[in-house]
């Protein structure tokens, strides 16, 4: 057993929390489209840059055609998945 995680590691489970969070709020608003576009990427099979990116493009996407139904608690939810997904992107063992 490992009792700490890796920073990596780390990051992968804070995009999960925020992609459960994001999940539990569209599934009570019962938003529908928010919901197509967070399956088609999530729940993450791995955690390999390319998957990284589909789901950081696919949740960019739904923010810009989207925008105008989006509200603040939401955005500032897409806004943190995008920096830790940034983050993963950019970190050495990602590449």
């Amino acid at each position: 057993m490992v009792p700490y995680l890796s920073e990596r590691e780390n990051a992968i489970e804070d995009v999960h929390s925020i992609c459960q969070r994001l999940f539990d709020r569209w599934c009570e608003g019962r938003n529908a489209a928010a919901l197509s576009y967070l399956m088609r990427c999530w729940p993450l099979m791995d955690s390999e840059p390319r998957t990284l990116r589909k789901l950081d493009e696919t949740l960019r996407e739904y923010t810009r055609q989207h925008r105008s139904t989006v509200d603040r608690e939401t955005l500032q939810m897409l806004g943190e998945l995008a920096d830790s997904c940034a983050e993963l992107l950019h970190c050495p063992s990602a590449a």
